[in-house]
């Protein structure tokens, strides 16, 4: 049992909330790019956001694009397993 019954019900205002900012990011639409993958998360994420108590348009479209970033900037840096495992050699390990 919640400690929080409000917090768990959603009202569906709050899903159109979260349907127009995929739309406005072009996640929503059948025509869109991205993945289902890349849009079902999209849609988790902004649902948690919401939950969180980010509740303006707004503040949800700057919360995705600060999310898209940070996975734009880790997936294009990745460390190489080498350099991994050189460093941990380095540091004591066998």
């Amino acid at each position: 049992m919640s400690s929080n019954p409000a917090a768990s019900h959603v009202d569906p205002a709050d899903f159109k909330l979260v349907r127009e900012v995929l739309r406005s990011a072009g996640l929503r639409a059948s025509e869109s790019d991205a993945s289902s993958d890349v849009k079902r998360e999209a849609s988790l994420f902004l649902s948690a956001e919401y939950r969180n108590g980010v509740r303006t348009k707004s503040a949800l479209l700057y919360s995705l694009d600060n999310r898209r970033q940070s996975s734009n900037r880790a997936s294009l840096d990745p460390q190489p397993k080498d350099s991994a495992v050189d460093r941990w050699q380095d540091e004591g390990g066998r």
